[in-house]
């Protein structure tokens, strides 16, 4: 059973290696970080959040979050405007451009995911997902 789970522990290993190698790659051609990319499809999920959400999001310093967004403000992937209940809060929305990236982001990464699910049935999908939940549960 050791060397089963050996082997598990590999394959999952070697396909988490690709998936990111992949991912790395896809990105690259976008010229977005693996953490703008996630800012991206964050605020496409909650269009108009502050910083501090996407500081918690990320679980990273509330400058770092700054950063990124002002980075991404530059390349006019973001934008942000007050907030029209807290004057002091600012609310950041994506821009066209930024709506665009993440459109192509979604489209590739449920490709990848598509390609690597191809010919497993639904009910296999959902086995492995509540296995893939087990896992995680375990090493947490």
């Amino acid at each position: 059973m050791e060397n089963l789970d050996f082997l598990i522990e590999r394959k999952i290993l070697r396909l988490g290696n690709r998936l990111l190698n992949q991912r790395n790659d896809d990105l690259k051609a976008l010229d977005l970080t693996p953490e703008q990319a996630e800012t991206l499809l964050f605020f496409d999920r909650h269009r108009g959040a502050i910083v501090l959400e996407l500081k918690n999001y990320l679980e990273i310093s509330h400058q770092a979050a700054r950063n990124i967004v002002e980075r991404m403000k530059k390349k006019g992937l973001l934008y942000v405007e007050v907030s029209p209940a807290d004057a002091r809060a600012r609310q950041i929305f994506l821009t066209q451009s930024g709506q665009d990236i993440c459109d192509i982001l979604k489209r590739t990464g449920a490709s990848v995911g598509h390609q690597m699910l191809d010919g497993i049935d639904i009910e296999e999908r959902r086995r492995l997902f509540a296995l893939l939940e087990k896992m995680s549960e375990n090493i947490e």
